[in-house]
């Protein structure tokens, strides 16, 4: 067969799958059960009207065939990896300068969160954009420009549609007050 297309539904947006082993590499997945089997990767996963969503990359596998769960890039990621590879030769992205953990019920009721909304700071990097900005170990980031932060591969997602240079406005929760920062990627 030279050509085949197959149907599916997405399930999931934001999946961590584990494949990518680099700090700086995102892992935020669409998941879908429509067929994807080996050299299927680089295929278009597309909607009903036929906009690209994301490119089929990845399946769950005890076997190497399909067995129910594919996963692809979302197609605003392969937009920003084209633009920087066409502009620079390399993806350039913006940095932040946190290490972040998802935020569990026991951190919701110690933070008094409304919601497990939000992302822990662990670590501020030294030198990154969050500490020159005054963002603090502990600090819970609720929101980026307005677009509310619920998970570290939301977080990861929304940093990389700005360049380096970029002026975003971060929510964030200091012991009981929300406070608006305004950090400078780098």
């Amino acid at each position: 067969m030279t050509s085949t297309v197959t149907a599916g539904i997405i399930s999931a947006k934001g999946r961590n799958i584990n494949i990518l082993h680099n700090p700086n590499a995102i892992e935020s997945f669409i998941q879908t059960d429509a067929v994807i089997n080996p050299g299927n990767s680089g295929g278009a996963l597309v909607n009903l009207n036929g906009e690209l969503v994301g490119l089929n990359t990845a399946i769950k596998s005890y076997t190497g065939s399909y067995t129910g769960y594919g996963f692809s890039i979302p197609s605003n990621l392969v937009e920003s990896v084209v633009k920087d590879l066409k502009e620079f030769g390399y993806v350039k992205r913006a940095f932040l300068g946190v290490q972040v953990q998802n935020i569990t019920n026991f951190i919701s009721q110690s933070y008094d969160l409304d919601s497990n909304r939000g992302v822990l700071i662990t670590k501020v990097v030294d030198g990154g954009a969050a500490l020159q900005s005054g963002i603090k170990d502990l600090d819970v980031i609720l929101s980026i420009d307005n677009v509310e932060v619920d998970s570290v591969n939301a977080l990861q997602e929304k940093i990389c549609q700005y360049d380096s240079g970029s002026r975003i406005n971060c929510l964030i929760k200091r012991d009981s007050q929300e406070i608006l920062i305004e950090v400078i990627l780098k």
